[in-house]
């Protein structure tokens, strides 16, 4: 590998990562006249009828890799895991569902905190415009009024949605005959001619598969392409290995290419890092910066992820003959809990189709 320092080339802005927290605040930075730079350690994903193929799985992609692998110390189904990277960031494979926290997600829960003294610096009806913003930017389609938990809004969802499939209206009939109350989820997708962009045609790979047609309203088809137009540099296939302070201040970084293996350095006044839950507190170990955190030597300590259970259920018949897409309905009935559950007890999150 090559040592070779860069040229003196200082930005405003260096933002790692360009999932949704990299490209939010790249958006916000480039739209004010800003000069940024992004470093994203993954490609872009292409776009085609091979994403429809089985192989299509993000896990089963080369965006899922063992460059940096993971040591799992409990649960799981191995002892090694990978990680995503590529534009757009998990955005590209996730299911486009966009659920807003409701208000009282923003309240300590002693259960859930333990010991970290964890707390929201800000409530939801501070962050309830910047929801609304988002939703435009990502053109969610929603429907408001149907969902128990449902918090305050001030402003409609940009879109309608499409109408529920076969399998979801059984799922619908079930649930309302149970006493359950089942809503549409919000979902970014595009579901009308809208210029350059196609609309969706209900396929059923959507789920962690990138979108063939582009109609999902992920960062890499409907974020990131504008923004590089708009003068963001967006280096590809960069990892950045260390993150370098004078004193408290980050000041520059260092990285490598890995197509040439060049190693580069790049200064900026500011440095934005949105490497993922996982990746983001590695870089800053591995850095030696975790001395400089603000609340304590805790970096990489109380991860939160999905704590999901999967339920499989039985038809007499194909439900889903016309191969129609369904990731449709959601319920909240158990959103904060129930008086006739006792283990867990508090909050159960969601059911998602």
């Amino acid at each position: 590998m090559t040592i070779e320092k860069a040229k003196e080339s200082l930005y405003d802005a260096i933002i790692i990562g360009s999932g949704f927290g990299g490209s939010m605040v790249s958006r916000v930075l480039v739209q004010a006249g800003f000069k940024v730079l992004m470093l994203e350690r993954g490609d872009w994903v292409p776009r085609g009828p091979h994403n429809w193929a089985s192989d299509g799985s993000v896990d089963l992609t080369p965006f899922y890799t063992f460059e940096t692998p993971y040591r799992v110390t409990s649960g799981g189904n191995r002892k090694m895991m990978g990680g995503y990277s590529c534009v757009g960031g998990p955005s590209v494979f996730y299911g486009g569902v966009s659920m807003r926290y409701r208000e009282a997600d923003f309240e300590t829960n002693s259960d859930m905190v333990g010991d970290s003294e964890a707390r929201w610096p800000f409530s939801y009806e501070e962050l309830e415009p910047y929801y609304s913003r988002a939703e435009h930017i990502l053109n969610v389609a929603g429907e408001a009024g149907r969902d128990l938990t449902e918090p305050y809004r001030s402003e409609p969802y940009p879109q309608s949605p499409n109408a529920l499939s076969h399998t979801s209206r059984m799922v619908e009939r079930a649930a309302c005959e149970l006493g359950l109350n089942p809503f549409r989820i919000p979902l970014a997708i595009n579901y009308s001619a809208n210029g350059d962009r196609g609309r969706c045609i209900g396929c059923t790979t959507c789920d962690t598969y990138a979108c063939a047609v582009e109609a999902k309203n992920d960062l890499a088809t409907g974020i990131l392409p504008e923004l590089v137009k708009e003068g963001l540099q967006l280096n590809t296939n960069t990892v950045v290995t260390r993150l370098v302070a004078e004193g408290k201040r980050i000041v520059s970084l260092e990285c490598h290419d890995k197509g040439t293996g060049e190693r580069r350095y790049y200064r900026a006044r500011l440095f934005v890092l949105s490497a993922g839950a996982i990746a983001s507190p590695h870089l800053l170990l591995s850095s030696d910066l975790q001395h400089a955190n603000p609340g304590g030597q805790t970096v990489g300590r109380y991860l939160m992820r999905h704590c999901n259970g999967i339920v499989f259920g039985f038809f007499p018949r194909q439900p889903n003959r016309g191969l129609q897409f369904h990731k449709q309905l959601a319920i909240h009935d158990f959103y904060f809990g129930h008086s006739t559950i006792k283990h867990p007890a508090g909050k159960l999150g969601g059911i998602q189709q």
